[in-house]
């Protein structure tokens, strides 16, 4: 496995940054629990898009149109963000228990995930059970896309279309699924990878060479739940190649590749916690890493 540098940090001050999406030569990313959607301008610059002050922003994607879509995690509610302004765009209230989590769009569909549990306080009374991924068609329609999840997280979706990979972070495995180009469904679900150590997949992203990049917020084993690994990429094979280290204390949470050519891995992080009242700390941080020495693939 190749150790590559430790990032360096670009924006600071965060809440709990999270769902970055490369998009139309920009990176754009949530700050959950402030609300804020951000897009990083010149220079690193970070810029307000949208603002839900009485709601947590998570996960993000694009309509072909170039209009953003951001999940609403407690009103249950996909938010469509354009030049006119925002609009509801789904209300998923029927089809999620809980609260909203992550999403990934890809040719007008947004699959969207949920932890099966209240992640905002913490109520998971054990393992969370069993849940879904929500799949919102382009005319609206919803439906529930694969179940039996174990607290689906962060998604990719393949250049193609045609494959959904899944961070099962309970489970501690990426999975992926088949997707039908006509219809959205998913099938054939099966074993992507696993994190080593024990560690527990957040957000995802996907290389050009079909790997999976994974945010590695903490770890477990023999029960007892350690530091995080930082990002790790895995390689279809299923062989981990590459880990990026963080600093002393500091925890990765979600990750995606961008910059020119691809060169730049943008990480979300932020500091050793306990419980939901850290996400309001102001401590969460943007930070990147270059990939261009990441020797032969």
């Amino acid at each position: 496995m190749i150790l590559l540098s430790e990032p360096t940090v670009i924006v600071e001050g965060l809440n709990l940054p999270e769902c970055p999406r490369w998009h139309d030569g920009a990176l754009t990313f949530s700050d959950i629990t402030a609300g804020r959607i951000y897009r990083l301008g010149m220079n690193d610059q970070a810029e307000i898009v949208h603002e839900e002050p009485d709601d947590f922003v998570g996960g993000l994607g694009f309509l072909a149109n170039g209009d953003l879509l951001a999940v609403l995690s407690k009103q249950r509610k996909l938010l469509r963000i354009g030049p006119q302004g925002a609009t509801e765009y789904a209300d998923l209230t029927g089809l999620c228990r809980f609260v909203l989590n992550d999403m990934v769009v890809h040719g007008g569909r947004a699959y969207v995930s949920q932890p099966g549990f209240d992640i905002w306080t913490n109520e998971a009374h054990g393992m969370p059970d069993p849940t879904d991924i929500i799949l919102v068609q382009p005319d609206g329609a919803t439906k529930i896309a694969a179940s039996d999840m174990m607290s689906p997280n962060g998604m990719a979706i393949s250049p193609d279309g045609r494959t959904l990979y899944v961070a099962e972070s309970t489970a501690m495995r990426i999975t992926c699924f088949d997707i039908d180009p006509d219809s959205g469904a998913l099938s054939n679900r099966r074993l992507f990878g696993a994190l080593p150590q024990g560690g527990i997949p957040d957000g995802i992203c996907l290389d050009n060479h079909g790997a999976v990049w994974s945010a590695s917020p903490v770890a477990y084993s023999d029960g007892v739940v350690h530091s995080g690994l930082g990002v790790i990429r895995i390689a279809p094979s299923g062989d981990v190649t590459h880990c990026v280290s963080l600093a002393k204390g500091r925890r990765a949470l979600a990750c995606a590749i961008g910059g020119t050519n691809g060169g730049t891995l943008y990480i979300c992080t932020v500091p050793e916690f306990e419980g939901p009242a850290a996400f309001s700390a102001a401590e969460g941080r943007l930070e990147k890493v270059s990939l261009a020495n990441m020797g032969s693939l």
